[in-house]
């Protein structure tokens, strides 16, 4: 599967997310003051400078093997392109890497996230909810999960991603019930008393 080949700080996955990002001209990657052109996209590489040509071409040979990118020409130039297929890769990473915000200060109000997913998509109902256990929400009570910062826009990716959106609410709550201890310990948002 493509996912495999772009796991991790690799390489492929670097160049993958500056074709992303926008066509990157092919020689540009091997030109001598190429960290400091490519810097505001270059995610992790600290040592671009250092990397062996071969290694480079041999990651965008695989990339355009499994039609993530395609390489264009364009006047004298060959540019690298990212693929529909490609996008489509950039977004499973997106999603898999997809955090919670975790802010130093708690506006002392809960963020609600209920669910009512018809029994044909059971699978996106396991997966929201296992998303959302990941991403750090407490389970509440049946199809229903409750954080304390703000996430509208990261529950609305997620629901974006797995064709949701129509089943799932989002609400901003000022008070729990009698659950208000248990999760207040549970997110450990004791200082906020």
């Amino acid at each position: 599967m493509a996912q495999n080949l772009i796991k991790g700080n690799s390489l492929t996955k670097e160049i993958l997310f500056m074709a992303a990002v926008s066509p990157v001209v092919l020689s540009s990657l091997f030109m001598p003051n190429a960290a400091q052109l490519l810097k505001p996209i270059i995610k992790w590489h600290n040592n671009w400078d250092k990397i062996q040509k071969r290694r480079i071409y041999e990651a965008i040979r695989r990339l355009n093997q499994k039609r993530l990118v395609r390489l264009v020409e364009k006047g004298n130039d060959t540019h690298i392109e990212i693929t529909e297929s490609g996008n489509k890769i950039m977004k499973i990473l997106d999603y898999d890497a997809l955090e919670a915000p975790h802010p130093k200060k708690w506006d002392k109000k809960w963020r609600l996230v209920i669910f009512d997913i018809p029994e044909k998509k059971k699978k996106e109902r396991n997966a929201i909810s296992a998303k959302l256990k990941d991403m750090g929400f407490c389970h509440f009570q049946e199809s229903a999960y409750i954080y304390p910062y703000d996430c509208q826009d990261e529950v609305d990716f997620v629901c974006e991603f797995l064709s949701v959106s129509q089943f799932v609410n989002y609400f901003i709550v000022e008070s729990v019930g009698k659950k208000e201890g248990d999760l207040r310990q549970f997110f450990d948002l004791s200082l906020f008393i």
